[in-house]
């Protein structure tokens, strides 16, 4: 075998820890490596170049399947990247809903923080009471109870 990587060198090598890449090769993301007379697991040196493509994928937001399923396109004739491109407009789709109802989440709390200006020290609470300026909240609409 020429030049093998024990897991530590390529863990060094790739900046992701040896817990991660074992984590990886139960996945399917990384082939099973080959074995030393000691156990100790040795991996080619293209498994640099996979380590980096699933960090890559990781982050620009590829969940760990949907890499898994890019390296097996290849072998079922797949175009990886118009699958790549279809995700990725999928996930944009689905950030612009998320940002939408955060900026409306990040106003509503900037409003109750200003209606609860200059209420400290809070008065003293009933029995069955934990937080006055929650209790004081209106009740959620239905529409705000599905978010």
């Amino acid at each position: 075998m020429d030049r093998a990587l024990t897991i530590r060198k390529l863990a060094t090598e790739t900046g992701v820890s040896s817990k991660t890449l074992r984590y990886w090769e139960s996945c399917g993301l990384l082939p099973k490596p080959a074995r030393t007379h000691t156990g100790y697991r040795v991996y080619p040196v293209e498994a640099v170049r996979w380590v980096q493509f699933i960090r890559k994928a990781k982050s620009i937001g590829f969940a760990l399947a949907e890499i898994r399923t890019l390296f097996a396109s290849p072998k079922q004739g797949s175009k990886t990247c118009e699958t790549v491109d279809a995700w990725a407009r999928k996930k944009l789709k689905t950030l612009d809903q998320q940002i939408e109802l955060l900026t409306q989440l990040r106003t509503q709390l900037e409003q109750h923080r200003r209606r609860w200006r200059g209420r400290f020290p809070c008065p003293p609470l009933g029995p069955h009471e934990i937080c006055c300026l929650i209790e004081e909240l209106p009740s959620p609409t239905a529409e705000s109870r599905r978010r």
